[in-house]
């Protein structure tokens, strides 16, 4: 399980699940689903949105852009989908779409004055 990932990363699809290739204006797009690993598998209450077909990464700041800044200390799971006029089902979870999110503590400044007396 990744620690304070910074960007997913994935291979576009290259045909249809019948095996014919993809045409043109088949991809649209791409949406990450985000789950709580607590939550219901295959279930993402969390989705990023991305509008460029030829995306092959999206920054897990983008999360943030989208308005999910609910991704607090945790761990996650996450999946992938093509969107197109006809949406593909998600990419099945694993240990490489886990995730974890962990605030690192404050350091504080060290002393100062310091002397002998």
């Amino acid at each position: 399980m990744k620690v304070n990932p910074t960007e997913f990363d994935w291979t576009p699809p290259t045909a249809n699940t019948d095996g014919t290739p993809l045409a043109v204006g088949e991809i649209t797009g791409y949406e990450i689903g985000i789950r709580p690993a607590s939550g219901i598998p295959g279930s993402y209450p969390l989705s990023v949105p991305i509008a460029d077909p030829a995306a092959t990464k999206e920054a897990l700041t983008a999360a943030y852009a989208a308005g999910l800044a609910v991704l607090k200390d945790g761990d996650y799971q996450s999946a992938i989908r093509t969107v197109g006029p006809v949406d593909s089902a998600f990419t099945a979870e694993s240990d490489a779409s886990a995730f974890s999110i962990v605030t690192p503590l404050p350091v504080p400044q060290a002393p100062t004055g310091f002397t002998l007396a």
